[in-house]
């Protein structure tokens, strides 16, 4: 092709430039791989509804056929290492967790996307990746200084709370990072909105095994010394250091949210807890972000409207969560399709489709998004996180490691027996600890010579990088 795609950008922004030739060649582009069929894994969220109904236009702009199999949030890891791990190349494309990220990264089932993104015959020349947020776009998509993962959805966990109720208890409505919303606050929140002769609970979580990893370590940040900051889990040395006294008192507070929270609530999920909220029937809720459209502002819901959306509680000592959670698209490097994957990749993650997608309910990862009037107006909530997830974000609060979710199993283990009363918080720490010790000595964190992973997490930095610079 003689233009180059900067040229043939320039000439089709142009209206006095503009040629029938030039919109051929960019057609060509666009029809490179007409006919070719690509399979898409994806997790069943709601919220990314909007997003993949502008497939359709993909396939008419290519020729491209998308099949999408949905996978629950809960199964989406076992079935995504299923098929990874069969080397089959059944699926193309596969939406991922930055929790997962390491795991699939270390065991070579991703493909990098460096040299798609480097490529200006294979990426459009106004991708622009510098339009996504640094600390989105790296600590959603890099492991070991190689990019993986495209970010499509990014947020935080925090809690909903019924700002009706709360006024009705004449007790004024903490404002989202206003620094009212503390662990003491939340405790006096949730005792006025417990009503044991209403059937009403001032509070609900997800204590079920599978769910602590996110629903509880936010608590562990919160209640960190900052002095401390960084070895929440382990210290520089990779030994495991979660059975320490901040950790205690976060694990204290959980479990003394037990007096607000429904009694039969054990085995909650958050498909549980969260529809106990719906029905009216808690006063606030640990939720992500990301979930707010569909779960608790979406249409014809009775609580719509009535909800205001808080962060994790700031500590004792004054430090604020800086939990990260994200969602990506990764290439599976079994795929027999890679360029024609990665052509869906950058289609559908470009700044325009994704502008449309978070107007329609999507969480937003691209700066150009959280700027958009009709976005902010669309998600108040989501455009409030804008500067976390510029400045406080931390893409390694679940610690990057490939033993991530056998950490968070751990966790969900001994934290689930203590919220039924099997165990004390003290024994659940000493058990968590003998068990991810033992999960990094088999992982071979303490053999001489081990390469390790970095500790990124303690300069974050490393995140901060343009991400033009990754490609």
């Amino acid at each position: 092709m003689n233009l180059t795609r900067r040229r043939m950008g320039l000439l089709l922004g142009s209206s006095l430039l503009f040629t029938p030739a030039i919109l051929r060649a960019e057609a060509a582009r666009m029809k490179a791989f007409e006919g070719t069929t690509l399979n898409l894994l994806a997790v069943q969220f709601g919220s990314h509804a909007a997003l993949w109904a502008q497939v359709p236009e993909f396939e008419e702009a290519t020729g491209i056929k998308v099949n999408i199999e949905y996978a629950p949030f809960e199964n989406t890891r076992e079935k995504t290492l299923l098929d990874m791990s069969s080397k089959t190349g059944r699926f193309d494309l596969f939406t991922v967790d930055i929790m997962w990220l390491a795991e699939y990264a270390a065991a070579g089932y991703l493909e990098p996307v460096s040299k798609y993104l480097a490529d200006p015959e294979l990426t459009a020349e106004d991708y622009d990746p510098n339009d996504f947020i640094a600390r989105v776009y790296s600590g959603t998509g890099v492991y070991n200084d190689t990019m993986y993962n495209v970010p499509f959805d990014c947020g935080t966990v925090g809690n909903m709370f019924r700002a009706d109720w709360i006024e009705a208890a004449g007790i004024a409505v903490p404002g989202r990072f206003d620094g009212t919303f503390t662990t003491d606050k939340m405790t006096e929140i949730c005792a006025a909105l417990t009503d044991a002769g209403k059937g009403q609970a001032g509070y609900v979580t997800g204590p079920q095994r599978w769910f602590w990893g996110w629903m509880f370590t936010p608590l562990m940040y919160a209640f960190q010394d900052p002095a401390k900051a960084g070895n929440e889990f382990v210290n520089e040395a990779w030994e495991v250091t979660v059975n320490n006294e901040d950790n205690l008192a976060a694990l204290n507070f959980y479990l003394g949210l037990k007096q607000f929270t429904p009694k039969d609530d054990l085995n909650y999920g958050y498909g549980e807890q969260l529809a106990v909220y719906q029905q009216g029937k808690a006063g606030g809720s640990i939720t992500y972000s990301g979930f707010i459209v569909e779960h608790y502002e979406g249409p014809g819901l009775d609580i719509k409207g009535k909800n205001v959306a808080l962060h994790s509680p700031i500590g004792p000592k004054g430090r604020t969560d800086p939990f990260f959670g994200s969602w990506g698209l990764s290439i599976s490097v079994d795929s027999k399709n890679k360029e024609a994957a990665w052509l869906f990749v950058q289609w559908i993650t470009h700044k325009e489709r994704l502008r449309k997608a978070c107007i329609g309910g999507n969480p937003a990862v691209r700066h150009s998004t959280f700027q958009d009037p009709e976005f902010q107006a669309a998600q108040p909530w989501g455009a409030a996180l804008y500067d976390y997830m510029v400045k406080t974000a931390n893409p390694d609060e679940r610690i990057r490691v490939p033993e991530w979710a056998e950490i968070s199993e751990i966790m969900g283990l001994h934290g689930n027996r203590a919220w039924g009363g099997e165990i004390t918080a003290e024994q659940a720490l000493a058990a968590m600890q003998d068990d991810m010790t033992a999960a990094f000595k088999r992982g071979g964190y303490y053999r001489s010579g081990a390469k390790n992973p970095r500790q990124l997490w303690r300069d974050l930095s490393y995140y901060d990088r343009n991400p033009a610079d990754w490609g």
